[in-house]
């Protein structure tokens, strides 16, 4: 009665362990997706727009720091319109990303490289540039080719003094390639936008934003998809006029597919910033580690379930298989008995294999039954129990361990290789036991004698074995103990 009571308590608690585990992972479970996609998404969504911003800035940096290689260069001619500047603006043209090049003087007078000239002293670039300023200027409509394009200009100085501008323009769909790929699998968007929400330069991988081009406003552009909170635009354009970073949610009323998140950073020039927009959905199911949650979630319950089943059975086999290991034990040594030691040894000779050679040992303490006579019998159990523990842990565990009797131990040493491999380990474990301190004899030290016969040269049982081991262990004793003998010597 007081076992089924026993069993019944465990199971209570093994069951209310597992529900508790089970809640608190659900708990935590829930709380992790909803930090994840609140959280994880915003910060890596700005730290993709801060890299592309970045990258941005170090391609114009790259283009501008050319420019004044350059202008320095052209400022040690004796004149700007000199023939030799005029092969450098030619040079720049042909092997730079650059598709103008323009050499401006303090009037404004420019000389393109392809022989062009007109005046452009009524233009912003021009102006920050002549009073020394690296500059960048608003989208630009060629009036020779018609083409859309931004440019960039750095002064030109001859001996510190400021004697004209070097200029040079990139297509905005050249722009555009600055901008790198997205993190969401081709789903998200990158722009170049004025404070005033004008598109400068725009790339997607979506096909939902591929109207969007040179000149579209961000904001009406969203406010034509029926935007569900009219204050989160409101809001953006704003923080867009003020030059702040951020990112916002844009709920859109033609279908929650479309919703999405933008994030925003100035660009650093004029008042552009670099916009990045990525479909809501897109950015949730990139989260691979949501998916490892639901999987942890899913193992942990399973493994839970396990290990309850386990800890029922277990619980009630415990006792069984405690005292079926104890039955094939010794009870004072903890190596095999004898019963058991020649049954496993019989077992693993019956695997028949000519190729393999097993080395079969018979052990005696030496001068036994002087310690039990001297020191009493209590000191020869521990002598045997640290003999039992020795053995143990000298061996290897597909070998068989046993004692036969007294001080009698054997040991099958299953798949040896060699006699040297097993005369090696024999004469490491003897001087190990030489090496045993045990304090109650002070300091008389023990030694052992050894017989050794090898399966299944010398037998293929374990009595045949037994019987030319002991042959070679009474030569051992006659000899003067504390040694070894190999059967096949007396041969």
């Amino acid at each position: 009665m007081r076992r089924k009571q026993f069993q019944l308590k465990n199971y209570v608690v093994a069951t209310s362990v597992f529900i508790a585990a089970v809640v608190v992972g659900i708990l935590i479970f829930f709380t992790c997706v909803q930090r994840a996609v609140e959280v994880n998404s915003r910060e890596i969504m700005m730290a993709d727009v801060s890299r592309q911003s970045e990258h941005m800035r170090t391609i114009l940096d790259i283009h501008y720091q050319y420019l004044n290689e350059i202008a320095s260069e052209m400022g040690k001619s004796d004149q700007l319109f000199s023939e030799e500047n005029k092969e450098r603006l030619v040079s720049l043209y042909e092997q730079t990303e650059l598709e103008r090049m323009a050499l401006i003087d303090n009037a404004g007078n420019a000389y393109y490289d392809n022989g062009v000239t007109k005046n452009v002293a009524h233009r912003r670039y021009f102006q920050e540039a002549i009073h020394g300023q690296q500059t960048i200027s608003d989208p630009l409509q060629s009036s020779v080719d018609k083409e859309i394009r931004v440019v960039l200009g750095v002064p030109v100085y001859q001996e510190d003094q400021i004697i004209g501008v070097l200029g040079g323009s990139l297509n905005v769909g050249a722009l555009s390639h600055l901008l790198f790929a997205d993190l969401f699998g081709g789903e998200g968007s990158s722009a170049i936008v004025t404070s005033e929400g004008d598109i400068i330069a725009f790339d997607s991988g979506n096909a939902s934003d591929r109207g969007i081009t040179y000149g579209t406003n961000l904001f009406e552009y969203y406010n034509e998809k029926n935007l569900k909170e009219e204050h989160t635009l409101e809001s953006l354009q704003t923080e867009f006029a003020e030059g702040n970073t951020g990112l916002v949610k844009l709920c859109l009323a033609e279908r929650k597919e479309a919703d999405r998140y933008l994030a925003y950073m100035p660009l650093g020039y004029n008042d552009w910033l670099i916009c990045y927009a990525v479909p809501v959905e897109a950015a949730q199911q990139d989260y691979a580690f949501i998916s490892r949650y639901e999987l942890i979630f899913m193992g942990t319950f399973y493994i839970l379930v396990a290990l309850l089943v386990l800890y029922i059975a277990l619980r009630n086999n415990k006792e069984k298989a405690a005292l079926v290991r104890s039955a094939q034990l010794d009870a004072l040594t903890g190596v095999y008995n004898k019963e058991n030691t020649q049954k496993f040894i019989d077992s693993m000779l019956k695997i028949k294999n000519q190729k393999v050679l097993h080395g079969f040992m018979i052990l005696d303490m030496d001068h036994f039954k002087e310690i039990n006579d001297t020191y009493g019998h209590a000191v020869g159990d521990k002598v045997l129990q640290t003999f039992g523990g020795l053995l143990q842990s000298q061996f290897r565990d597909l070998d068989v361990v046993g004692r036969i009797g007294g001080d009698e131990f054997v040991v099958l040493l299953y798949d040896i290789g060699t006699r040297e491999i097993m005369e090696a380990r024999v004469k490491s474990f003897q001087e190990k036991i030489r090496a045993l301190e045990i304090p109650e004899l002070q300091g008389h030290r023990l030694t052992s004698s050894v017989g050794i016969a090898f399966a299944p040269r010398d037998g293929e049982t374990f009595m045949e074995l037994y019987r030319r081991a002991d042959n070679a262990l009474y030569q051992t004793k006659r000899g003067g103990r504390d040694g070894y003998t190999v059967y096949e010597k007396l041969q």
